[in-house]
């Protein structure tokens, strides 16, 4: 005949199996009729041993909450790009990321997180990879890794995360699609952003023109070879001197 349980020992800290239970009705249903003992006992493992000095949780601070911030970044240009839309419009944040496409990504979470982090905040990136992390490292332990500036990235990503004072949401969203709606109009912008090209300011031909004929004072045919110029530009450049 079977018995009832007399004890159950959990490997957890008191604190935190009392949030599962109230937030897990599995496990809600399966005490509901235990009258037994639960001893909250910490394995001796030296990694476990570490909830006591690091103040891990099994509490995730992930949850559904409407989106708000969009990130995007590229390679080629090295942007890590941050933007949002609030009461006056459409803001921005910037920064350079040497690196792969997905480094450059990582950056831009990593600034979402920090740039957000006394609300409650939504990022939505199209990036797989980084999304991936991101849902994870809340949870996670970092560990040193021979390639040195993505160490960085991940520390910076999970220092962010950890300093975070409410709940956040990451959410992948496939990359140039031409659904409706809010989600995709704030990919696209963060896509622009990060994937513009940097244009050089155009010179002044007329002023460059006055100061070579300032220094060198060529004739007018001369003028207007050398800077290509039309003949009645290059003439009243000379007679204006």
């Amino acid at each position: 005949m079977a018995a009832d349980l007399v004890g159950i020992i959990l490997p957890v800290e008191r604190e935190d199996f009392e949030w599962s239970l109230a937030n897990n009705a599995p496990l809600q249903s399966a005490l509901e009729n235990f009258s037994g003992q639960i001893v909250y006992h910490m394995p001796s493992h030296k990694l476990l041993r570490l909830a006591k000095t690091t103040g891990l949780s099994l509490r995730p601070k992930s949850s559904c909450v409407p989106v708000q911030v969009f990130t995007d970044s590229s390679g080629k240009t090295g942007k890590a790009i941050v933007t949002w839309k609030d009461e006056s419009g459409w803001q921005t944040l910037e920064a350079r990321e040497s690196g792969s496409a997905q480094m450059v990504e990582l950056k831009a979470v990593a600034m979402a997180f920090q740039e957000f982090s006394q609300v409650p905040l939504n990022v939505v990136t199209d990036s797989a990879y980084v999304t991936d992390i991101a849902r994870r490292l809340d949870c996670s332990l970092l560990k040193v890794i021979s390639n040195v500036a993505l160490f960085q990235l991940l520390k910076a990503l999970w220092s962010a995360i950890q300093a975070l004072v409410h709940r956040y949401y990451v959410l992948h969203i496939r990359s140039h699609t031409n659904l409706p709606g809010f989600i995709v109009e704030g990919n696209a912008r963060a896509g622009r952003l990060a994937n513009s090209a940097w244009v050089a300011p155009q010179p002044d031909m007329a002023a460059q023109a006055k100061a070579w004929h300032d220094f060198f004072h060529q004739r007018a045919h001369t003028l207007q070879k050398q800077l290509n110029l039309m003949p009645t530009k290059a003439r009243d450049i000379v007679s204006s001197c």
